[in-house]
Parts: C-alpha cells; sequence; structure tokens
C-alpha cells in the first residue's frame, strides 16, 4: 500500500513525487486528494528542456509571463505544491513571483500542457525497481 498507517497512526500529510507536464502522475494525485494528503511535484521545471518546447513558449508569450512561470502555474492550477530548484536568486525571485501575480492560464492552455504528458520521468523511475 502506498499508505501505511500502522507504523504512523496516521496517514502521511504530504507525498512528494516527480510532477511536471511530462509526468502528471494523474492516479497517484487522484489517491492522494481521495485520502487527504497533499500530493507536492518536485522537477517542476523539468531539466531545462521543458522551457524551450513550443508549447511553453507559446503561453508564455501570449500570458507575457516568462516559460518556468507558465509551468509552476500549470503546476499550481492543477492543486499541486512544487519545489523549483535554483540556485540563482533572481530565478528564485521569479519563480516565486508566479504564486502571487494573478495571471491564470487558460483552460485551453492548460490542455495544451496537458497533451505534454508522455510519461517521461528524469528522476527514478520506480516502475523499473
Amino acid at each position: 500500500a502506498v499508505v501505511s498507517t500502522q507504523s504512523t497512526g496516521g496517514a502521511p500529510a504530504v507525498l512528494q513525487s516527480e510532477f511536471h507536464p511530462r509526468c502528471h502522475q494523474a492516479e497517484v494525485r487522484e489517491f492522494c486528494s481521495t485520502h487527504g494528503v497533499q500530493f507536492m511535484g518536485y522537477t517542476p521545471l523539468g531539466r531545462n528542456d521543458l522551457a524551450p518546447k513550443a508549447t511553453i513558449q507559446l503561453v508564455a508569450k501570449k500570458m507575457q509571463i516568462t516559460p518556468s512561470q507558465v509551468l509552476l502555474k500549470w503546476a499550481l492550477q492543477k492543486g499541486v505544491v512544487t519545489i523549483p530548484r535554483s540556485s540563482n536568486a533572481e530565478r528564485c525571485a521569479e519563480n516565486a513571483q508566479s504564486w502571487v501575480d494573478g495571471v491564470v492560464l487558460s483552460k485551453e492552455d492548460m490542455e495544451l500542457i496537458d497533451a505534454m504528458e508522455d510519461g517521461h520521468k528524469y528522476c527514478w523511475n520506480p516502475d523499473l525497481l
């Protein structure tokens, strides 16, 4: 079972797993939602290869925000807490702006980004264990 309460006396509050437009983790997110567990996604920006994708560039240009902000907004609008990683202070501030700037991606833009799903994992793949 993904969630065991035998040793803790209760379900975990948060489950961390890879999450980005190429790896939505829909079943895991649904399980978390059903069981009151917050899904937290790591690698929301991919490995520097998602921002240059035509879909992300198109939405970024249309919304007048950065590609990274598009990726983070997509995740937030999916209800996912994200863990963007950067050692660059400017990029950290830019990423944080995504949470407070009031920009909302349209249903059509969300669907365009959703269509990027191909199950790709940048990090370890538990299916291969």
